[in-house]
């Protein structure tokens, strides 16, 4: 019996725990660098709500890809929202920006 409990005890919680961790610090924290500027680009507020609301925003949002690449079932599933969300941030300050 202590030889099965001490097995069960060495399991890890979560699959791939390097790329959850990049995800979570590294891959959130430039998703937030990037929805920042995005956000003040195309929010329809005042010049002043459309700086302060993304910024007041940030550590959030950075929270919540953090702990979502932690509880995501699979480790490749933060990795896309992260990406799709840069992407299509970076795609429509570019048309804020130049239409």
């Amino acid at each position: 019996m202590d030889a099965e409990l001490i097995e069960s005890t060495r399991k890890s919680v979560f699959t791939a725990i390097k790329s959850r961790n990049v995800a979570g610090v590294l891959m959130a924290f430039l998703t937030c660098i990037v929805l920042v500027p995005g956000m003040t680009t195309y929010l329809p507020f005042g010049a002043a709500d459309q700086i302060g609301v993304p910024i007041l925003l940030f550590p959030f949002i950075w929270t919540g890809l953090c702990l979502y690449s932690y509880m995501a079932e699979k480790a490749w599933h933060p990795w896309a929202l992260m990406i799709s969300l840069s992407v299509s941030h970076g795609v429509l300050s570019y048309l804020a920006l130049t239409g």
